[in-house]
């Protein structure tokens, strides 16, 4: 499965469960890693997360860490 497949795949369950639901939870999370890294690296992670029953989060690089802003980079967790 590509990861455009599995990023739909994940989005369409998120819908289909709602609001509060882990899967909303993860899809929103998919797309924030989505508009901050871009398509072809968010796809990339999703095939290595499926392939290593990891998942996506959201991280810190060295320096947004020391402000405590909003993440800014998408990593396998």
């Amino acid at each position: 499965m590509t990861g455009k497949e599995i990023f739909d795949r994940c989005q369409l369950a998120a819908l289909k469960n709602g609001l509060g639901s882990q899967e909303f939870h993860y899809g929103n999370i998919l797309y924030q890693a989505l508009q901050l890294e871009g398509e072809e690296k968010v796809f990339q992670l999703l095939e290595q997360a499926e392939n290593t029953g990891k998942r996506i989060g959201l991280g810190y690089s060295s320096t947004g860490f020391q402000s405590l802003t909003d993440p800014d980079m998408a990593i396998l967790v």
